[in-house]
């Protein structure tokens, strides 16, 4: 017996050191930011910002990428200590909301162990929350328990991937976080649900390695797609039609964007039974783990950029295995971009017409968010808003157009447009949207006034930096 209350005492003296050397790797992080503000593209704002991160392998602290996205200056506080250091971004990947710091002081990791990455957690296993929320100054910890495991919206960068529920208290500031179980990392806090209580989700260890792994070569990819759009077969009408070989199973291709990875390879109405060994169900999903499922875009998802995925494809009543090389991202394939994660806008002002290239933080016309890139078109050019002068009269109102031409001559992007007006030779610059109309500007009326509409809504220059 006296043994055995040995035994449990040393065991408990090794678990509190345990716990003592792990609260030591939580970082809190104070980000300094400049954030575009896109009503006013030529301004931006300060923000000052708290957010959580874990010390991992190789004297790097991992985070959310929201807690340091535009970051001008950065300093991290160990758990325990009084003493803030001066860290910077190593790496960043707004995909999957993902980011590596780097402290040039390494005396800052004396004292810490680097969190062991385990796989992901078992539905209703528990889980402690670590990171430094609103509401105080020193590290907290909540307890909670995983109780769903399925692709969710990462808020960071609208994209859907792997994420886990969990029921403890998350707030801001747990972002980037780590979340424990059995003294190893399994997720880190990614968000929370505003109109629930008590409900957080975590970005999953899958994730974790797959953007560890990513940027091993020096530079950041992100997530391939096959750039299809498919259908459910959950209908047994359609199930019958199609002839499929197992009920219940597949999926089917009802277009393929042009010059994506699938190009060539699929054709439409074609079935998919299996990726990569995962069998594809009628609803979309695959088995990720027994008895568990989710997406099929999950078998995508655990490929880097320019790998290739083996297809089991029903193609007119025939099996046939197809190979896609997975060179393309979500994003490239998209004509409306999700985000500009920028200090700055991207603009440029002629003659008071403010222009910007199209992206989500602006309200473009819905029929665009459905057009994909092509070679001869990659960019939209979007006339966002009109400042109001002696050479926008009668235009005051006109704004939110996609500009479709210049002069009668089209551009691929942003940056071609601009190089258009600024070496356009005629006496009118004309402005056209897709339906022919026309903004027509005399380009010396605008040389003679340019500076002083810039100066009367305090705009320092006709152009965003990039654009010089």
């Amino acid at each position: 017996m006296r043994y055995l209350m040995v035994f449990i005492a040393t065991t408990m003296m090794l678990l509190a050191a345990d716990s003592s050397l792990l609260k030591r790797s939580v970082v809190k992080i104070f980000t300094v930011s400049s954030n575009p503000v896109f009503k006013q593209p030529w301004t931006s704002s300060i923000g000052n910002s708290i957010g959580s991160g874990c010390v991992i392998k190789g004297n790097h602290i991992l985070t959310n990428a929201h807690v340091v996205t535009n970051a001008t200056y950065i300093e991290v506080l160990k758990n325990g200590d009084t003493k803030k250091f001066q860290a910077h971004v190593l790496s960043i990947c707004h995909d999957c909301d993902l980011a590596l710091l780097e402290v040039e002081d390494k005396s800052f990791f004396e004292g810490t162990v680097p969190l062991e990455i385990d796989g992901v957690p078992k539905l209703e296993e528990e889980v402690a929350v670590y990171g430094y929320p609103e509401g105080g100054e020193t590290l907290s910890i909540t307890q909670g328990v995983v109780s769903r495991i399925e692709h969710q919206v990462y808020v960071h960068s609208l994209q859907r991937h792997l994420a886990i529920q969990i029921d403890a208290a998350v707030n801001p500031g747990n972002s980037g976080g780590p979340v424990i179980a059995n003294g190893k990392l399994v997720g880190i806090v990614m968000q929370m649900r505003k109109s629930s209580q008590n409900i957080g989700y975590i970005i999953p260890t899958t994730e974790i390695k797959h953007y560890l792994e990513d940027i091993q070569d020096g530079k950041v990819d992100g997530y391939p797609t096959l750039g299809i759009v498919a259908q459910k077969m959950e209908n047994p009408t359609i199930e019958e039609m199609y002839k499929l070989p197992e009920k219940g199973v597949g999926l089917l291709v009802d277009y393929i964007i042009p010059s994506a990875p699938s190009e060539n390879k699929l054709k439409e109405e074609d079935v998919i039974l299996s990726i990569d060994g995962y069998k594809v169900y009628a609803n979309g999903k695959i088995e990720f783990r027994k008895g568990e499922f989710t997406s099929f875009v999950y078998a995508l998802d655990r490929h880097q950029v320019g790998e290739e995925s083996l297809l089991m494809v029903l193609r007119k009543g025939k099996i046939e295995k197809i190979t896609v090389k997975l060179d393309k991202t979500r994003e490239d394939l998209e004509l409306i971009k999700r985000y500009r994660y920028h200090p700055f806008a991207t603009y440029f002002i002629y003659g008071g017409y403010v222009f910007v290239p199209a992206s989500k933080e602006y309200r473009i016309p819905a029929k665009y968010y459905e057009q994909h890139p092509t070679k001869e078109r990659k960019e939209l050019v979007f006339l966002y808003r009109v400042l109001p002068s002696e050479l926008t009269r009668g235009y005051e109102r006109v704004n939110s157009i996609v500009i479709d031409k210049i002069n009668g001559k089209r551009f691929k992007d942003f940056k071609e447009f601009v190089k258009l007006v600024d070496r356009e030779k005629s006496r009118f610059v004309v402005f056209e949207d897709e339906y022919n109309y026309k903004i027509v500007l005399d380009k010396e009326e605008v040389k003679k006034r340019q500076s002083q509409i810039l100066g009367r809504y305090n705009i320092k220059s006709d152009r965003s930096d990039d654009l010089k």
